[in-house]
C-alpha cells in the first residue's frame, strides 16, 4: 500500500513551509524507510527555504522539496539489499558513507562521491507533483525514504531530542575541533560565531583541554551561552562589520594569547566576514578551520601574503570530516557522561506542525537548536 505521510514542504518563492500530505515512494534495494522520532532544525535549511539551494549536483530548480538532514529515527522497512535491520534505532545524516569510492577509501568519507548527487524524488504531492530531497535525507516529515549509507545504528538510551542533533551540529562542531583541527591540550582557541556549531566547538575545545577559548558573537545571550559551555573570554564584534568591532575582538584575542593570536581559529559564523575574522585572529603558523556556507557562488578574499608566507594552515570542514562509526564511539560517551552541556544547546521541542516557528527562531537566531517531533 502507498505510504501517506505528513511533511513540511518548501515551495519555490515561499518563505514558510507548508505542512501537507504526500505519498512516499517505496524503498529501493539499498534504501530504508524510517519513522522520524525527532529532528533538529538547522539554519542551513533557512538558506534553502529562501531559495539559495545552489549546491553542486542539485538540479537547477528542485522545488518542491522536503528538507531536514539530522534526526534520530526507527527503521520500519528496508530494501532487499540493505543491511540495516528493521526496528533499528538510527542516526540520520546528510553525508553518506559508501565505503567504496576513492574518497571513502582514502579516508575522506566527508567527500564521499555520493554526497552531492541530484536531489532524489522521495514522493508525490496530492496534485501529482514530484517532491525532491536535497541532501537525500528529508527528515522534516513523519517518515522518510533514504539510502542506507546515510543511517547509522545507535545503541544508547539518550533522549531523542539529544540524538536528533548528532547528524549535524554535534558532528560538525565537535568534529571540526577533534577531527579537522585536532586541537591540543593547553592551546588557545578562537571561535567566530556562537550558534549551535560554534557552541559545540567550544565544548569540544574545553574537553580537549584548551587553556584559552575566546568566543566571538554579536549577540549578548550567545556570548553568555558560550561562557556557560566553556569559553574563557568573549568578544563583541558588533551587529554590523566595522573597524571598531574588529579592533575590540582583536584586543580580546591578543590579550588572551600573549599578543600572538589563537593557535586554532574556527569559523562558525556562516558569512564571508566570519571566515576572514577567524583567519585574522589566528596566529602565524596556526590552524584555521572553515565551516561556513553562504551560497554556491559566494567567494571570500584573504591576504595572499599571509596565505603564502605566514604559515597559517587553512582547513575545510564538511560535517567535521565525519566517520560516523568513529564519531559515535568518541562523542556519545561525552554526552552520556555529562561532559557536554546538552541543555544549553536545545531549543523547545515542537510538533512538526509548528515547523515555521522553528524556522523563525533559527532565522532570527533566538534559539540554538529547535527540535521537531512528528
Amino acid at each position: 500500500m502507498p505510504t501517506r505521510v505528513t511533511a513540511a514542504v518548501a515551495h519555490r518563492g515561499e518563505t514558510e513551509l507548508r505542512v501537507e500530505t504526500m505519498t512516499l515512494r517505496d524503498p529501493g534495494e539499498r534504501d530504508v524507510m524510517v519513522e522520524i522520532d525527532a529532528t533538529a532544525f538547522c539554519y542551513s535549511d533557512w538558506i534553502a527555504v529562501r531559495g539559495d539551494t545552489g549546491l553542486p549536483g542539485l538540479v537547477p530548480d528542485p522545488y518542491p522539496v522536503v528538507l531536514g538532514h539530522s534526526a534520530v529515527a526507527r527503521v520500519v522497512e528496508r530494501g532487499a539489499a540493505s543491511g540495516i535491520d528493521v526496528g533499528a534505532r538510527v542516526i540520520v545524516t546528510a553525508t553518506p558513507e559508501c565505503r567504496e569510492c576513492f574518497w571513502c577509501r582514502s579516508g575522506r568519507i566527508d567527500q564521499c562521491e555520493k554526497l552531492f548527487v541530484p536531489a532524489p524524488v522521495i514522493g508525490t504531492l496530492d496534485d501529482g507533483r514530484e517532491v525532491r530531497a536535497p541532501g537525500a535525507s528529508a527528515t522534516y516529515a513523519e517518515r522518510s525514504v533514504l539510502r542506507d549509507i546515510q543511517v547509522f545504528p545507535v545503541h544508547s538510551d539518550l533522549p531523542d531530542s539529544w540524538l536528533a542533533m548528532f547528524g549535524c551540529g554535534i558532528i560538525s562542531g565537535m568534529g571540526a575541533v577533534v577531527n579537522v583541527a585536532r586541537a591540543e591540550s593547553g592551546s588557545s582557541v578562537v571561535v567566530v560565531g556562537c550558534g549551535q556549531e560554534g557552541l559545540w566547538m567550544i565544548q569540544a575545545a574545553r574537553i580537549l583541554g584548551a587553556s584559552h577559548i575566546v568566543a566571538v558573537d554579536p549577540l549578548e545571550e550567545r556570548r553568555e551561552l558560550a561562557l556557560r559551555v566553556g569559553a574563557t573570554a568573549v568578544a563583541d564584534p558588533g551587529l554590523e562589520p566595522s573597524a571598531e568591532g574588529a579592533e575590540r575582538v582583536r584586543d580580546v584575542v591578543l590579550g588572551a594569547t600573549g599578543g600572538r593570536g589563537a593557535d586554532y581559529g574556527f569559523d562558525a559564523g556562516g558569512s564571508v566576514e566570519s571566515v576572514q575574522q577567524a583567519f585574522a585572529l589566528t596566529r602565524i603558523g596556526g590552524v584555521v578551520t572553515i565551516t561556513s556556507y553562504v551560497t554556491r557562488d559566494t567567494s571570500v578574499s584573504l591576504p595572499l601574503f599571509d596565505l603564502a608566507l605566514r604559515g597559517r594552515d587553512l582547513r575545510s570542514s564538511q560535517s567535521g570530516r565525519l566517520d560516523m562509526t568513529r564519531d559515535l564511539a568518541q562523542f556519545l560517551p561525552w554526552l552520556e557522561s555529562g561532559a557536554v552541556d546538552v541543555d544549553a544547546m536545545l531549543g523547545p521541542v515542537r510538533p512538526l506542525a509548528s515547523i515555521n516557528d522553528a524556522l523563525a527562531a533559527s532565522r532570527d537566531r533566538t534559539e540554538i537548536t529547535p527540535i521537531l517531533t512528528p
